[in-house]
């Protein structure tokens, strides 16, 4: 998970805020719980929403 991170603090660090979002989308589908709520202080409360993972 760390690899993602770094990522995400790489593109957000060059202001392209929509790769640091997708890098964060993908990372937090295959995250478990304790690495989703670590990624959700980067991508927000609704990342699972956005995610697609809030669906029924």
């Amino acid at each position: 998970m760390r690899i993602y991170i770094r990522h995400m603090r790489r593109a957000i660090t060059a202001q392209d805020f929509d790769m640091a979002d997708r890098i964060g989308i993908a990372a937090y589908l295959v995250a478990n719980a304790s690495e989703r709520r670590v990624l959700e202080t980067y991508l927000g409360p609704n990342a699972a929403h956005r995610a697609g993972l809030d669906r029924d």
